[in-house]
């Protein structure tokens, strides 16, 4: 949605990332910069094998290992309900594992995530689906803090790849950061695009290992995403 990709067959395969549209020049960046700091803990994440500004800053490259898979909104479109729970049970999983991953010492930062994104959907009114009123309701209805870990930051279906052996890996890491991980609970189960059924819920907060949300806070972070 953000910028063009290209996939290089060889030995290897690579994934090439190119951005032009200067609206998300700084999301590869902070894409860039994820990548870095998340090469050495263990997640199923894309290696960043190189980076490039051209044109003299208006244009912005991602050199990275393809990750094997498909995205998982294609996988649970063609899968029967069985595996549709063991889907969501897996995604569930593969969340707890985020959050639990202690977070790099880069991504630390003194003021609070929701602090931070709510004061980027002011900047983003111009562009985003969001609305100023949306925006005022939010701040109104902003939910209690609750201590930040290491999150995946757009964590819609897309973003997730699931291998032919079932392996989930992530991608799209512009929005990694130190945050709220109702955030990327919300996205993984939000059924605007998806159709989510109470056994696939069930199965995702048991592989997630916590108790489900209640639906006040996951509206209030699935309308945050508007802004995003």
């Amino acid at each position: 949605m953000t910028s063009e990709v290209a996939i290089v067959d060889c030995d290897a395969p690579v994934a090439l990332k190119r951005c032009r549209n200067p609206l998300y020049l700084s999301w590869l960046s902070r894409e860039q910069r994820a990548l870095t700091l998340l090469a050495h803990c263990g997640l199923p994440v894309p290696r960043l094998l190189d980076a490039a500004e051209t044109d003299g800053g208006r244009e912005r490259w991602l050199v990275m290992c393809r990750l094997p898979g498909k995205n998982l909104r294609t996988e649970l479109q063609a899968a029967s309900p069985r595996r549709r729970v063991a889907l969501y049970r897996r995604v569930g999983e593969l969340l707890r594992a985020l959050h639990a991953t202690p977070a790099p010492e880069g991504f630390m930062s003194e003021v609070p995530w929701i602090d931070r994104q709510l004061a980027q959907a002011q900047d983003n009114l111009a562009w985003c689906d969001g609305t100023a009123e949306l925006l005022a309701d939010l701040h109104r209805r902003r939910p209690a803090l609750v201590p930040e870990v290491l999150i995946h930051g757009d964590l819609a279906l897309d973003n997730v790849l699931v291998d032919t052996d079932g392996t989930m890996s992530l991608i799209d890491w512009s929005g990694g950061d130190i945050g709220d991980p109702r955030s990327d609970i919300s996205l993984a189960i939000r059924t605007e695009t998806t159709n989510v059924s109470q056994d696939e819920l069930a199965a995702f907060w048991d592989g997630y290992g916590a108790a489900p949300l209640d639906e006040r806070t996951q509206q209030w972070f699935e309308q945050l995403y508007e802004f995003f």
